[in-house]
């Protein structure tokens, strides 16, 4: 469901190719794609920064939440980058979290990241496909070359198809505690900015009943709040570390999810947003919209796929 999310928010994609900005300019109002593809622009001032400049803004907050478009390689590789640069600023005080990695699945990334196991016994414990080897899995050989802790922050896929058949309180009685301690131990109230949010990602593409939008809404909800406690209790744990935390852009963009949860069980959280958005080379973006909307603190801009470049 999770691709379904992202899909909804990516743009449309064309080809025309121009000089990026230059690091460190002010945007005054509009670009297009093509000077976009490949720079990163803070919204509060529309300036586009050098890597090394937004890499030292974003640095000291507690947790950088990057919002991704899933099995994007360019999008990968600038996480990958992040990552890099992160664990360079802050040696030893670094923490990578995933969304694509569960809780179940801590104990075998864990063994990993310890060399208890190797590469591929990991790979079989997590069902890992060929495209999530391909693109994140560099991610979690970084984080075991330089000692970097990694988060499973999810619900279990079999325990959110549940939520989305049964409903929340039934599955949740209905588990001993082992499986209930995947879940978020205490759930917090869904707001209907959030299910505003989820239903115009989702439902105008993908007609639902309202008990099915009710339980699709709870799943989702679930599962962003599983995550905002896998980080919460990191922090609880260590709140002088850096959380580098990877989720699908429906998880980070607005504010509305994971970052509110977060905050209501860390009010005092500090939190740095980065969206990343594949653009088109003649695609026209206003910076000043993305700013309004309070999309994310940083934007980085990728090309689109590559599988779809030669069509643009």
């Amino acid at each position: 469901m999770l691709l379904l999310y992202l899909y909804m928010l990516t743009l449309s994609a064309c080809v025309l190719r121009t000089a990026s900005l230059p690091a460190n300019t002010v945007v005054l109002t509009t670009a297009r794609g093509a000077q976009l593809q490949g720079t990163v622009v803070d919204l509060a001032t529309q300036k586009t920064l050098s890597f090394e400049a937004f890499v030292k803004a974003v640095a000291p907050a507690q947790v950088v939440a990057v919002g991704e478009e899933h099995y994007h390689p360019d999008i990968q590789a600038f996480e990958l980058r992040l990552l890099q640069a992160l664990a360079q600023h802050r040696p030893q005080r670094l923490a990578l979290a995933m969304e694509f990695l569960e809780r179940d699945m801590q104990s075998a990334v864990d063994a990993y990241l310890s060399g208890n196991s190797d590469a591929a016994t990991l790979q079989t414990q997590i069902k890992a496909t060929p495209a999530f080897i391909e693109d994140y899995f560099p991610l979690m050989q970084y984080a075991r070359q330089a000692g970097v802790p990694l988060l499973a922050l999810n619900v279990p896929r079999p325990l959110a198809r549940r939520v989305t058949q049964e409903g929340l309180q039934a599955v949740a009685e209905s588990l001993l505690p082992p499986e209930r301690a995947y879940l978020a131990a205490t759930f917090l109230p869904m707001t209907s900015q959030y299910r505003t949010y989820f239903l115009q990602a989702v439902a105008a593409a993908h007609p639902l009943s309202e008990e099915q939008r009710d339980r699709f809404v709870e799943a989702a909800h679930l599962k962003d709040d599983t995550m905002a406690e896998s980080l919460a209790a990191f922090l609880e744990r260590a709140a002088d570390m850096t959380v580098l935390a990877i989720a699908g852009r429906f998880h980070f963009d607005y504010g509305l999810a994971i970052p509110a949860l977060l905050r209501q069980r860390r009010p005092r959280v500090t939190m740095q947003r980065v969206t990343t958005m594949a653009v088109a080379a003649d695609d026209i973006v206003d910076l000043r919209d993305l700013a309004r909307e309070t999309l994310a603190d940083y934007v980085w801009f990728a090309p689109p796929r590559p599988e779809t470049r030669a069509e643009n």
